[in-house]
């Protein structure tokens, strides 16, 4: 098992009242998609709890090799943005080299369908992992950051935004007012 994520620092280009690792961040994510799986059921969706759950927990995994890259330079470019998911999809199984291959070929297999977004699960762990850093920049900017400020506003709007038909019934829950 490697717990090299627990020694990366999110946002590693800005000034922060309270460091994250991705460990850390990765853990708030498991906790937003429970509370979204939950809410989801309850409105009778239809959700593998368990399933985005591990997705949760998973979806960064590979920084334990990149580090955290940050996402204007990540998305800077389709290109950028290509070569790096490439490198990623080649370094995944190395994450999971020290447990069972049945295992590792589920985790793999579960990492790679989070990346694409196309299940429900996947969805509301993309959601959780914006509602997290939303989260994360309030509260930089609560104390006085402003550093996140421009952060937190794209990424409000964006979830504002989608349109997922799941998301729409339960977004105002969720978002805080502007």
């Amino acid at each position: 098992m490697r717990r090299s994520i627990a020694h990366v620092t999110r946002f590693n280009n800005k000034p922060q009242h309270f460091q994250e690792s991705v460990a850390e961040h990765s853990f708030f994510v498991a906790y937003i998609t429970c509370i979204l799986c939950d809410v989801l059921s309850k409105g009778g969706e239809k959700v593998d709890k368990e399933k985005a759950l591990t997705m949760a927990l998973m979806h960064d995994i590979e920084e334990s090799f990149s580090g955290d890259i940050i996402g204007p330079f990540k998305h800077r470019s389709k290109e950028v943005n290509e070569a790096i998911k490439k490198v990623n999809k080649e370094v995944i199984k190395e994450v999971f080299d020290t447990i069972p291959s049945s295992l590792s070929d589920h985790y793999v297999g579960l990492w790679n369908e989070e990346g694409e977004g196309k299940t429900i699960e996947a969805q509301i762990v993309k959601k959780a992992d914006k509602l997290a850093l939303i989260a994360k920049c309030k509260e930089e900017i609560k104390a006085g950051n402003g550093f996140f400020k421009k952060t937190y506003e794209r990424e409000l709007e964006l979830l504002s935004e989608d349109d997922h038909d799941w998301w729409k019934k339960i977004k105002e829950q969720f978002l805080p007012e502007k």
